[in-house]
């Protein structure tokens, strides 16, 4: 699969896009995709910030973020297709439009970075609350809540893997 175009109108950078998706409070076919894309380029820069350790604890918890990362990108197509009729298939990190300047961790492992990136995380939960607030369509209102719910479990795992790092 070549690499995906972005959406007209959607943030030209990762950075832009995380930016973005979190002022957003009633989500359009368009930020559903930019959601798509940033969960999807999440899991990439889970797996390539578990690079950056040896302790298999740790590395276990970041990979099961990133997964369940492509899963919410999953069940954000899915909320498109239910919306829009429309397509729109989560890329490979490979085809990510947000990540065609290559990967790097996205923060270092320490107890510190750890525990920010979880407030983060615990951030997203609310997010996909209010999305499925303010989307009419309750089988898509439901696919945000679920992220949501899982949105918190990856804060708790990333608070689990702090507690790994040596002092």
């Amino acid at each position: 699969m070549p690499v995906m175009t972005l959406p007209e109108g959607a943030p030209a950078t990762l950075r832009e896009a995380f930016a973005h998706i979190g002022t957003v409070t009633a989500p359009s076919v368009l930020d559903m995709k930019v959601m798509v894309l940033t969960e999807a380029a999440a899991m990439a820069l889970y797996y390539k910030t578990a690079e950056g350790t040896e302790i298999s604890g740790i590395v276990d918890l970041l990979q099961a973020n990133g997964r369940e990362e492509m899963l919410h990108a999953r069940r954000v197509s899915e909320a498109i297709r239910i919306v829009s009729g429309e397509e729109f298939n989560p890329p490979q990190p490979e085809d990510n439009p947000y990540l065609q300047d290559g990967l790097a961790p996205f923060a270092p492992i320490t107890r510190e970075a750890l525990t920010g990136l979880a407030q983060g995380e615990f951030g997203g939960e609310k997010l996909y609350e209010v999305w499925a607030a303010n989307t009419a369509n309750a089988e898509a209102a439901a696919l945000f809540l679920l992220n949501g719910k899982e949105e918190t479990d990856h804060g708790n795992r990333l608070l689990a893997a702090a507690e790994l790092v040596p002092a």
